[in-house]
């Protein structure tokens, strides 16, 4: 991670013992407060996508000198894809690289049953993100940002989609707001406007898998495993399903008490992970009725 001492450190007042937002009826805490530490080291992204999380950076750092020429850095992110490919870990490693702390949004508090509970917790994370300088990560954003013209969505939504448009638009500051996403194709038309960057997150190529294998096994001693080969066998997986494999293979090595990770060894893990995906595909056949 690159230092930059012209890069102020941010300002948060906060401290732990500070009364976090909370939802009214169940008082659930409605954000969780972390403090990153990867770097972009720690992802294999495609070049394109690499080189739009590297301009985001560079305006931030570079922000005073935009605001001269009357200009505003990219402060509102949309991250998509499929599931595993890295946009979580991405927007952690933004937060890392800027040295901010992260503002995690926790829908399973902020979605509420009672009418118009959800707008109100909504405004409590916005109000609190004004306390200082973050990346607000709303995970899972479709939970609240389905579009208006959805016959199967009830009022209440589309009216938390209308107070997050008003939210986002009326809020001010250097915080980075990120929305993740594995459904864009749900989002409400209007959000997509509202974002400054849209990073769309794909699967891995072969060779990018290959680049994954060795970075998740590099720890951990290999014999004669051969990574094109590997790596052909898991085309179409995704970045969280490659690294499974690993861990898994490593913790076998270990449980056997074996001094390194063979090929056999990654090959029984790849094929529990064949497994896991076909028990998933059949739960996901049966909730579409499909036999």
């Amino acid at each position: 991670m690159l230092d930059n001492p012209a890069i102020p450190k941010p300002s948060n007042s906060f401290s732990l013992s500070e009364q976090l937002p909370k939802d009214k009826e169940r008082q659930a805490f409605l954000v969780d407060v972390r403090q990153p530490a990867r770097s972009l080291s720690d992802i294999i992204l495609k070049d394109e996508t690499q080189a739009q999380v590297i301009r985001i950076l560079n305006e931030y750092r570079k922000s005073e000198l935009l605001h001269v020429h009357g200009l505003l850095p990219k402060l509102r992110l949309l991250m998509c894809g499929p599931p595993g490919c890295g946009k979580s870990l991405c927007a952690e490693i933004i937060a890392a690289e800027l040295h901010l702390p992260m503002l995690y949004t926790r829908f399973d508090a902020i979605v509420s049953s009672y009418l118009g509970e959800t707008s109100a917790n909504l405004r409590k994370v916005f109000e609190y993100a004004r306390s200082g300088i973050w990346v607000v990560l709303f995970d899972e954003f479709d939970a609240i940002g389905r579009s208006r013209n959805d016959a199967t969505e009830h009022g209440e939504l589309k009216r938390v989609v209308n107070s997050f448009l008003q939210l986002l638009d009326n809020f001010q500051g250097k915080s980075l707001i990120i929305a993740a996403t594995n459904y864009e194709g749900s989002l409400d038309h209007a959000l997509w406007r509202r974002f400054d960057e849209i990073i769309f997150f794909e699967r891995p190529s072969q060779s990018e898998i290959r680049a994954l294998l060795s970075m998740k096994l590099k720890n951990y001693p290999q014999k004669e495993v051969n990574f094109s080969r590997t790596a052909k066998k898991l085309r179409g997986m995704t970045h969280a399903e490659v690294e499974w494999i690993c861990l898994e293979a490593i913790k076998s090595a270990i449980l056997r008490d074996s001094d390194a990770v063979t090929q056999e060894l990654m090959d029984e893990a790849i094929e529990r992970q064949r497994s896991r995906r076909r028990v998933r595909d059949a739960a996901n056949d049966r909730q579409l009725g499909i036999r």
